[in-house]
């Protein structure tokens, strides 16, 4: 493993001498539960495919230094793959330099993935090759997601986004463009997906890190039902990252899908959070959160923003609060936060207790799941921009919904001064 962290944009990280690619492979056998595709993605006018419980969309952005342990991933999918309930399809961009695993290739391609059963090689044959493509690109995300949808409709959609990420900043780090796909363009392209299909989410999973933030969960709680996230880092050991959906998951949704059949999206959600649990030492946290509760995540938040405005408590009374609150990379567990500020004997305001108060019983509302490790305690499923150093919110934070539709981001503004 290569040790590194999936946190932050990875522009400057060197990458290994580009493998030889491999020839666009146009005349490959495809499964037989797929259709045939044309050059543009579309539906070249095979039947469609027999609906299924679910559709699993890995959309795995490797064009970065994580690339060789991203696509071993895939290959470790791979070994489960698709059965009778679920179609699996990935999208996986290994960018201009790959490293020499599964054969080198360059570029960006498409799998439906079948059971596979080489260890260091995927045996499924690509349904297409896109060639060089910016992952970074909402473009790009909605077309994935539209050609997973209309191509192997299912009862229920799960997209996994796989990369570097980076909080409310964003996520998807495409070392061959340059690019960076911010929170606001994650929802656009989820957006734009469903206007081209008519189908939300289901799930969406973040295998990434630092995601799990009441700001990303804000910015796309109408374009999911459930999400899936880690508050941590999630290579803090050393591991470049456990996947959220594992072989191990995929495995175990299968034969729970098999065995009741009616399994629906709250109960995977919360079974991808159980079966995390297995692998702590590498995913020290992760949680779900139920999209509807977000609203009321907001409201709350906005009423605590409001009296945190308002409040006469001194200022290196809060500070000193948030500097002791459950820190990952800098973002604070939101939970902790209001715990510690309502159990402080320091703060006298008791109409700020009250809105620290209504803003906890938010957070439990919307954190459907959660786990974390022993050296994560403090972590309650959802983290929120308070920096502990007297800065005010950036322009970038000032474009999310959060800022545009509450008062958290004027609340921090008063903090910075």
């Amino acid at each position: 493993m290569t040790g590194i962290d999936r946190v932050g944009i990875t522009q400057g990280y060197p990458l290994p001498e580009r493998a030889p690619a491999v020839e666009k492979e146009k005349g490959s056998e495809l499964p037989s539960d797929t259709v045939a595709l044309d050059s543009a993605g579309g539906d070249s006018g095979s039947p469609q495919v027999d609906k299924k419980k679910w559709t699993v969309m890995l959309y795995s952005a490797s064009d970065n230094n994580l690339e060789s342990d991203m696509v071993q991933d895939v290959i470790d999918l791979e070994s489960v793959g698709s059965d009778k309930n679920t179609n699996v399809l990935v999208q996986l961009d290994r960018g201009e330099s790959p490293s020499d695993i599964s054969g080198g290739w360059a570029g960006c391609r498409r799998y439906f993935l079948k059971t596979g059963g080489d260890p260091s090689n995927l045996i499924s044959p690509p349904l297409q090759d896109l060639g060089q493509v910016n992952m970074a690109d909402p473009k790009v995300l909605a077309d994935f997601i539209t050609w997973g949808v209309k191509n192997y409709p299912a009862e229920h959609y799960i997209l996994v986004v796989s990369d570097h990420g980076g909080g409310w900043t964003g996520a998807i780090s495409d070392d061959s463009s340059g690019g960076w796909m911010k929170t606001p363009k994650i929802r656009e392209a989820l957006e734009n997906a469903e206007k081209a299909t008519g189908q939300k989410l289901d799930i969406m999973g973040f295998d990434a890190c630092l995601m799990a933030t009441t700001e990303v969960g804000y910015e796309l709680k109408d374009t999911a039902k459930f999400m899936v996230a880690s508050q941590n880092t999630e290579g803090a050991d050393g591991w470049p990252y456990p996947q959220i959906f594992t072989s191990k998951l995929l495995k175990s949704f299968q034969r729970a899908l098999r065995e009741k059949l009616d399994i629906g999206p709250e109960e995977v959600a919360k079974k991808i959070v159980k079966e995390a649990e297995s692998f702590q030492g590498t995913l020290p946290t992760l949680s779900a959160m139920d999209m509807a509760k977000m609203d009321g995540l907001a409201k709350a938040t906005d009423g605590f923003a409001e009296k945190l405005i308002a409040t006469d408590t001194p200022k290196a009374t809060l500070m000193s609060i948030i500097k002791s609150t459950k820190s990952f990379s800098g973002y604070k567990d939101q939970f902790d936060f209001a715990e510690r500020l309502i159990n402080s004997a320091d703060v006298k305001d008791e109409e700020l207790k009250k809105a620290a108060r209504e803003m906890m019983d938010a957070v439990k509302g919307a954190v459907i799941a959660e786990e974390h490790s022993s050296s994560m305690k403090g972590a309650h499923g959802l983290h929120i921009e308070l920096p502990s150093y007297p800065s005010g919110p950036s322009q970038d934070y000032k474009e999310l919904k959060m800022s545009q539709d509450t008062k958290w981001d004027e609340a921090l503004g008063k903090l910075a001064k």
